[in-house]
């Protein structure tokens, strides 16, 4: 008998023990992600405003790369409110397109032709109407044929990742634009050096890819208004001479860049922890790789507005780590203007 008590002593002992204590503690916005609820995130930003255009690029890293990225991804976009997201490294695209027809108030665009890690355009459907689409050089080859006309084989330029070109339209009732909004994301690695020569170079093709763009917009776009964005990969000192973005900002050697203006150009020249990539999970220095680059037809409307930077951690309040492995490594770049 007294046996059998100590047996059900130890029993209810046991019990008590593994019950928790009701700790909630645990109770953190990754937890409550893992769950599926829906995600607050109260010192996120609303970054929509009447009257303005919200246009944000975004490398979302290998979307969805962990089991809750799309209940993160879908409450910051929500809580951003922008009008536009565009969106790179596209992994799967039946997830973006479960995550996107769960947000009523938006509408995506998937791209047909990159080879891997695709584009996905994500818009608001009160004030975009999105017209067409063109994926710019996808009929070049993919491939270096080790001469120095990078234009027969353009696709090689961009890494077989054809920049996605968008035809928009904004109405709020009150004033209406069209834009083309032109889509990219560059060779990743390599070095700072351009050579005509080295064809297989990540710098080369990278430096190759932005000549193509500066001539397809001039020679094509004269009269349109153009936003060009993305993940340009650009390497080595964070300065408007690296060759990857000469062609649209370095006026003393190329003509073509009187045409553009590079809207986060402050976050270029910077700190370093203003830049868009952080590196938080690598051992690979922080740079701002990712641009939002206007046409002169546009700069009438840019009213002296800067780019900004959106901080994951400021906006999460959640550790780097799980932002890199969950989220994204990459930060979004947002620009705004007025009609």
């Amino acid at each position: 008998m007294v046996n059998k008590f100590i047996k059900y002593l130890f029993l209810l002992i046991f019990v008590i023990s593994c019950s928790g204590g009701g700790d909630s503690s645990t109770n953190s916005i990754e937890d409550n992600s893992n769950q599926g609820n829906s995600l607050d995130f109260p010192n996120a930003n609303d970054y929509g405003v009447t009257g303005r255009v919200e246009v944000v690029t975004w490398n979302i890293r290998q979307f969805p790369q962990h089991s809750t990225t799309i209940n993160y991804v879908k409450a910051l976009l929500e809580k951003w409110n922008a009008d536009i997201y565009f969106l790179q490294e596209i992994n799967s695209e039946s997830s973006l397109r479960e995550m996107v027809n769960l947000m009523p108030n938006y509408s995506y665009v998937l791209d047909d032709e990159s080879g891997n890690l695709g584009f996905a355009l994500v818009y608001k459907n009160d004030f975009i109407t999105f017209n067409s689409k063109n994926e710019l050089w996808a009929n070049t080859p993919n491939n270096d044929d080790g001469d120095a006309d990078y234009e027969n084989n353009a696709s090689y330029q961009f890494a077989d990742r054809p920049p996605m070109e968008s035809y928009l339209t904004w109405n709020d009732g009150n004033e209406s634009i069209d834009f083309y909004l032109i889509g990219v994301h560059y060779k990743c690695c390599g070095d700072d050096s351009y050579n005509v020569n080295a064809t297989r170079d990540e710098t080369t093709r990278r430096h190759h890819a932005s000549l193509l763009l500066t001539d397809y917009v001039i020679n094509n776009r004269p009269d349109d208004n153009v936003i060009i964005l993305g993940d340009f990969n650009n390497v080595g000192a964070q300065t408007i001479s690296n060759p990857t973005l000469s062609p649209f900002t370095d006026q003393n050697n190329f003509n073509s860049a009187s045409s553009f203006r590079l809207t986060d150009l402050e976050a270029l020249n910077g700190s370093s922890s203003g830049y868009s990539w952080q590196g938080w999970t690598s051992s690979y220095s922080a740079a701002h790789l990712d641009h939002i680059i206007i046409n002169d037809e546009m700069v009438g409307y840019a009213d002296g507005n800067d780019a900004v930077v959106i901080s994951l951690p400021t906006q999460t309040g959640i550790s780097t780590t799980n932002i890199s492995n969950r989220i994204s490594d990459h930060q979004p770049v947002l620009w705004s203007f007025s009609p």
